[in-house]
């Protein structure tokens, strides 16, 4: 089998459609650095399905399409196909040629072809598996490679050695059967933890029918006595509360004539408050005028500061200007005088600068010359020298060239002995060989024929039953959610519509007008059924509403007057209601909108707030009907995070209440209601709505629970049928007989056909070492010839080259001297010129300092002109401040008088409307005692209407019986407390038998049944894990055999071929890790060269490194050649000795492997017989040009 072409297209650099026809033997690509030629490379490694995108030099996949260039677009896709030859049916498959095709687009899509065929990665690998062929194999080999297998991760060796030993079939075998082994565990923990919470269940299950039986017997014994209790305590309450309504109508008649003796002292009050309300806005007007009059004659005052304070400012400026003046114009004649000495220097200066500039000319010439000297004689020296170090060069190159050709003669006489004694042992080998392959093919296409067989039927059947058993798992799964969230739902069903139809949570006057029939009204609906809210803000809205939840919705007075009238009547006790038509809002709202400014400003910045949460109304889910009845109730109510946060919200808004998210409530009256967090089901807002919501669910709860138990049946039935031991047992045995087969057919033939080589190729080895041998005799005697001629010419140049040097270094002296005096003289110069230079700015400095002192001095008289100006102007204004103020205080002293004797007119008021409200404060003492005795009785009545409620409603929801008054002959000499112990005892023992469940005999024969299922799907996973641990404990003992026969053969070959490639007494050697899993043991490679004893591998030359690679190479490809083999610049650290010695081991192996080698190096080009360069005569984009040597005269004649 070999690789016969490469098509590419759009991949990397090769923009166009490019075909590489690959022939036997050995292949060269070569081109400069840059035109793409390792592309080809990463083509062959991409199509064989590399995924990791490091090995193929890039950081995304996609970037292996074409990517565009100054004159083309990027491509959209990119394809690379490879053909193979199948010839001798190492590929598993019928076909004599394969094709592979891969795509990429850049959408991120791809796909794999097989013949043309859509197909898995994974069919392209499993093609592949254990032929030397594929991404990660020994097929591909580039220079950093080398490092790597030679490197202390291991993980890259063993990759070749388990290819080379065929073992990885049996290593993806064991990881899925490992995997599978896996999941059955996984399955029996899960069966293992169902059936043992099933069992308990079913002796739960047992237990409670045998409860069910006593709770019945003890349940019907409390019945009786209950209610008779009940009956006596209900006649006992209704005598005691005929009594407190007597003594309340006495109560009220007396509070009554208290409120008339209040009213009219109201009245009286009132009188003086308008009184005092006129007094007290006259002296709030006389106190007005008062403080404008104060204001006035501060601003008076303040004015007089500031004026004598300018003037004070102004006259300081005044001196500050006349000391300046004088100051400028001292400094203005100091200026004039430094301006006329500058001058003069300037003229001596220069005067001496033409003296010096003519010195230097005359110097500079003398140097010119000196240098001219110089440069010729240093130009002499140089061709002199140039002409010694040629005579060099061409003595070491002679010198070099004699010790190579001694090295090689030594080389060749060792490998001629060795050559010979290795055709002896070769031989003998051969005759041992060719007995055994015949009797061996027969006995393989006998068992091939079994495995085909057995192969197809267990595949069907594995597929089959894995589908079935991840479907049932699957269902079982679902099917204890869907039971768990139906029993959950439906109890809480059950739970609120007992909470409904019983109108729990709402007063008894609002209950007994819903049942009534004698009272109607358009909806007997209380504010809690009107609206819902989210779960986050229930306990919220439910605290705010607290007041109105169980208030009755009433459309008109008409409604609520009857409503009154039916409670009071009949004796029902009283009732909340909300008026929906309310006259009084009308009024409510004029008032709130004058103070709607104001809380509108605080409603904006309590938004702003961390504990805020927003508006309670905001919350409400309600008919747009209804909308504005929550609005009202809910105006000034906000929800908080939190009671801390609604404390400290209360201090800076007290108008406001607040509501916090777990259900306390903090009203603006300072009540405040808080404590333990409230239950979910005790809400009373928005119950209705929620049990709706839940109705809806139950039937599609109910409908799934059907349907999965239906499937899993039906799915069970199936699964129960296949059964895969039999089929598995029979391929293993076939399977572990092929490969055994196999394998020492594929040694015996390679053994045989290697010796047959090895015999031919070391006898014409043989000649031409003992032809090069006599050849470099006489070379080695001419080179000697030469160096003595050589010898003699490097003798005379050396001394005329000492006669020079010395005469260079008297002229060099000479220069230097003259060039010290040349730069001296330019110091000087350059320093008298600096000096000019700074004098003339000096001089323009100061002539342009003298024209600024000149402004100043002016400017600075025009602005004392100014300021006394300005000190006449302010001493006026300051005289008639003055008269102001005397003004003013004259009408302030009349002010004040006014206002003391207002004063007193309102104290004397106020002191006589005191003497009135004494007197109603001891009125309304005496009211609120009155009031706290009926507060008091009211109490009571309400504890008796509350005990005979209780009675009522636990009688009724309890055993269903509406209890009515009855009269007793034994009403007050019955034993209540006897009686209501007997009735604890029996209530004791129901307790003491805990929750009873009634249903539980059905119940526990269902769960019996999914009992025993469950134990025979345990038994059956038991039964499976015993067999995948035995097919793992084969598969592990046939791979570990295969693996070991396979590392002893490379081992023996790698020192065989590390002693050919280096010298015959250099030591390689291959380590396997001891005491340790063999296929999971490290291999670590020993190589010493002649002379070197490394501590490690990585010491080694790059040359030697690539060396044992490429011997390490070739040792596998004795045990098992890849059928080609790609070298990508491998031969790069190698010198032209070890070259020499590289391909000729490549074309040894050739015969057997095709190589197809990217190098630079001319020599591995020179063994190439095929040769394709790649050039990028398109910046950019790659282009192939090919040429067979055959096909040339003057290589295909030899």
């Amino acid at each position: 089998m070999f690789l016969s072409k490469l098509e590419i297209l759009g991949f990397k650099s090769f923009a166009n459609r490019t075909l590489v026809n690959y022939n036997r033997g050995i292949t060269g690509i070569v081109g400069p650095n840059g035109c793409g030629k390792t592309n080809i490379v990463d083509a062959i490694r991409w199509v064989l399905g590399e995924q990791r995108t490091t090995t193929l030099r890039m950081d995304k996949m996609e970037n292996v399409i074409f990517n565009g260039t100054r004159s083309r677009k990027p491509m959209g896709m990119a394809e690379v196909s490879m053909t193979l030859v199948n010839d001798n049916g190492i590929l598993p498959t019928e076909y004599s040629e394969v094709t592979i095709t891969r795509r990429i687009f850049r959408s991120g899509e791809s796909e794999y072809l097989l013949n043309k065929n859509i197909c898995r990665l994974k069919d392209i690998t499993n093609l592949f598996m254990d032929t030397g062929i594929g991404a990660n194999a020994y097929s591909v080999i580039e220079l950093k490679m080398i490092e790597t297998i030679l490197s202390n991760k291991t993980e890259e060796r063993r990759r070749l050695f388990e290819e080379a030993a065929g073992v990885n079939k049996y290593k993806l075998r064991r990881r899925l059967s490992l995997k599978k082994l896996d999941e059955v565990k996984t399955d029996l923990t899960r069966v293992n933890d169902i059936v043992s919470e099933v069992d308990k269940t079913v002796r739960s299950l047992e237990r409670q029918a045998k409860k069910a039986d006593q709770y019945t017997q003890i349940q019907t014994v409390l019945r009786e006595k209950e209610i008779d209790l009940s009956e006596h305590e209900y006649a006992l309450f209704n005598e005691k509360k005929s009594a407190l309504k007597s003594e309340i109508i006495g109560l009220t008649a007396q509070k009554d004539q208290i409120d008339i003796d209040i009213r009219k002292i109201e009245n009286e009050l009132i009188g003086f408050r308008k009184q005092i309300n006129a007094v007290d806005s006259e002296l709030q007007n006389k106190r007005s005028e008062i403080a404008k009059n104060s204001e006035h004659l501060f601003d008076t005052q303040k004015n007089i500061s500031v004026t004598e304070e300018r003037l004070k400012s102004l006259k300081n400026n005044r001196a500050r200007l006349e000391q300046e003046i004088a100051d400028l114009t001292s400094q203005l004649e100091d200026t004039e005088f430094a301006i006329q000495d500058g001058k003069e220097e300037l003229a001596t200066f220069t005067t001496k600068l033409e003296g010096k500039k003519y010195d230097i000319e005359r110097q500079e010439s003398l140097v010119v010359e000196k240098r001219l000297q110089l440069d010729q004689q240093r130009s002499d020296l140089k061709i002199i020298n140039e002409d010694k170090f040629t005579l060099l060069k061409e003595i070491a190159e002679k010198e070099n060239v004699n010790s190579g050709y001694k090295k090689e003669l030594d080389t060749h006489r060792a490998n001629i002995e060795k050559q010979n004694t290795k055709i002896q042992n070769v031989t003998n080998h051969i005759a041992k060989t060719v007995g055994y392959i015949d009797n061996l093919v027969v006995e393989k296409e006998e068992t091939q024929k079994k495995l085909t067989e057995a192969g197809l039927q267990i595949t069907l059947r594995e597929k089959e039953k894995a589908a079935l058993e991840e479907q049932v798992n699957k269902l079982k799964n679902e099917e204890v959610e869907q039971k768990t969230l139906f029993a959950g739902l439906k109890e809480k069903i059950n739970f609120l519509q007992t909470l409904i139809s019983n109108l729990e949570g709402i007063s008894k006057g609002a209950r007994v007008l819903i049942d009534s029939d004698e009272w109607t009204t358009k909806s007997k609906s209380i504010f809690a059924d009107i609206g819902n809210t989210n779960e986050e803000f229930r306990f919220a809205l439910e605290a705010a509403l607290k007041s109105v939840l169980n208030n009755l919705l009433v459309d008109n007075l008409s409604d609520l007057e009857s409503a009154v009238d039916h409670l009071k009547k009949n004796d029902l006790g009283k009732a909340s209601f909300y008026l929906l038509q309310n006259e009084n809002d009308l009024k409510k709202s004029i008032l709130n909108k004058l103070s709607s400014f104001s809380i509108k400003r605080k409603a904006k910045k309590i938004a702003a707030d961390d504990g805020f949460v927003g508006w309670a109304k905001d919350f409400v889910e309600t008919d747009s009907n209804w909308k504005p009845y929550f609005d009202k109730v809910l105006e000034r109510i906000v929800v908080a995070k939190d009671l801390r946060s609604a404390i400290s919200l209360s201090k800076f808004y007290p108008e406001f209440s607040f509501a916090t998210l777990e259900g306390d409530l903090l009203q603006n009256n300072g009540i405040v209601e808080a404590g333990s967090l409230p239950k979910q089901d005790e809400t009373l807002f928005g119950r209705r709505q929620l049990l709706e919501n839940l109705k809806k669910e139950f039937p599609a709860y109910e409908g799934n629970l059907e349907r999965l138990k239906s499937t899993i049946q039906e799915t069970e039935t199936k699964l129960s049928q296949i059964d895969l031991k039999n089929l598995s047992d029979r391929e293993k045995l076939i399977a572990n007989d092929i490969a055994n087969i196999d394998k020492q057919i594929s040694q015996f033939e390679f053994e045989r056909k290697k010796a047959d080589e090895d015999v031919e190729s070391t006898e014409k080895e043989i000649q031409e070492l003992a032809s090069k041998a006599h050849g470099l005799d006489v070379h080695i005697e001419q080179s000697l010839e030469d160096l003595e001629i050589l010898n003699e010419k490097r003798n005379k140049l050396e001394e005329t080259i000492a006669a020079h040097e010395a005469k260079l270094k008297e002229f060099e002296t000479d220069f230097t001297e003259q060039l010290a005096e040349q730069n001296q003289r330019r110091v000087d110069f350059e320093r008298l010129s600096g000096q000019i230079e700074n004098t003339k700015n000096s001089i323009t400095r100061s002539e342009q300092n003298l024209g600024t002192i000149k402004a100043s001095i002016e400017k600075r008289k025009s602005d004392l002109t100014t300021n006394e100006e300005e000190s006449r102007t302010l001493n006026e204004i300051l005289g008639e401040a003055q008269d102001q103020l005397e003004k003013i205080n004259s009408s302030r002293a009349v002010m004040l008088n006014a206002e003391s004797e207002i004063s007193g007119n309102l104290r004397a008021i106020k002191s006589e409307a005191s003497q009135f409200e004494n007197q109603l404060s001891q009125l309304r003492y005496q009211r609120q005692e009155v009031s706290d005795k009926i507060y008091s009785l009211d109490l009571k009545d309400n504890e008796l209407n509350f005990k005979i409620n209780n009675i009522l409603e636990h009688i009724k929801e309890t055993y269903s019986v509406d209890l009515v008054v009855k009269e007793f002959e034994d009403l007050h000499s019955f034993n209540y407390d006897e009686v209501n112990q007997e009735v604890h005892r029996y209530k004791d023992k129901i307790k003491s038998l805990g929750p009873v469940n009634l249903l539980a005999y059905s119940e526990y024969d269902e769960e019996k049944q999914r009992l025993d299922f469950l134990l025979k799907q345990r038994t059956d996973l038991i039964e499976s894990e015993k067999d995948l641990i035995k097919t793992i404990n084969e598969i592990n003992e046939t791979a570990q055999k295969l693996f070991m026969d396979t590392f002893d053969a490379i081992r023996q070959n790698f020192t065989n071929i590390f002693q050919t490639l280096f010298n015959p007494g250099d030591e390689a050697d291959l380590i396997l890790e001891e005491n340790i899993d063999p296929l999971e043991a490290k291999i670590e490679i020993m190589a010493k060269p002649k002379g070197k004893r490394p501590t490690t591998i990585e010491l080694l030359s790059g040359g030697e490194k690539t060396l044992t690679a490429t011997a390490l190479l070739f040792a596998i490809y004795l045990v098992k050649p890849s059928p080609f083999c790609v070298l990508d610049e491998v031969d790069a650290p190698l010198d032209d000795a070890n070259i020499d010695r590289f391909t000729k081991l490549i074309k040894e192996f050739s015969d057997k492997t095709q190589f197809i080698i990217v190098t630079h190096n001319k020599r591995t080009m020179e063994s190439a017989e095929t040769m394709y360069g790649v050039t990028m005569q398109e910046e950019g984009v790659s282009k192939l040009v090919g040429v067979r040597f055959e096909d040339i005269p003057e290589y295909g004649n030899g």
